[in-house]
């Protein structure tokens, strides 16, 4: 009869007393070889693994850190749909003397071109560099086996370009920043 009043205590407990007194209750009783004294009765002790997690904002990540949760998601990901197939992808537009003159930046990964930043100096814009490295770019991605390609841009960088280039927005987001929007693009790759 006394381990039930015990249990029905405990219930009792449970259910009524705040979290800080349970967690103050749960630290005592491990002290006290699992059984914890709270107005002079006793209740058995519930032992916890652990603490509950604590949030943390890294204003400058540790690498590990990071490389822990990248690696977790990869491996989820991979689960659900597959090796990715992940490789960066950098292509450089340089002159005469070696100087780096524009660049395209991105990734493939499960059959898809990712083109994160494509950039190319100001005194050469509109002389066919910037179509020259997104050619490039999706070349190798076909090469790579890619079927489709994606991108974003801002309303104040290239959206027509890409369009002219057979880019269709599917989504944007408005006030992004401020007054401006930022637009993603797709593309069908032909083989």
């Amino acid at each position: 009869m006394r381990i039930f009043y015990r249990a029905l205590n405990w219930y009792k407990l449970q259910c009524v007393c705040p979290l800080g007194f349970l967690s103050a209750a749960r630290s005592r009783s491990r002290s006290s070889g699992g059984l914890s004294e709270a107005g002079g009765t006793s209740y058995p002790a519930v032992v916890s693994a652990e603490a509950p997690p604590k949030l943390e904002i890294a204003r400058e990540p540790n690498a590990q850190d990071v490389r822990v949760v990248r690696e977790a998601i990869y491996a989820y990901n991979r689960s659900k749909a597959g090796d990715q197939r992940y490789e960066p992808l950098a292509i450089f537009l340089r002159d005469s003397r070696g100087g780096l003159v524009g660049g395209l930046l991105g990734s493939t990964y499960w059959q898809w071109l990712t083109i994160d930043f494509l950039w190319v100096a100001e005194d050469l814009r509109g002389r066919g560099h910037g179509r020259q490295l997104v050619m490039a770019a999706e070349g190798e991605a076909r090469r790579r086996g890619c079927k489709h390609a994606c991108l974003d841009t801002f309303s104040f960088q290239a959206k027509e370009f890409y369009e002219r280039l057979g880019y269709l927005a599917f989504g944007v987001l408005d006030d992004f920043p401020a007054e401006h929007k930022r637009y993603f693009l797709r593309k069908k790759l032909g083989t």
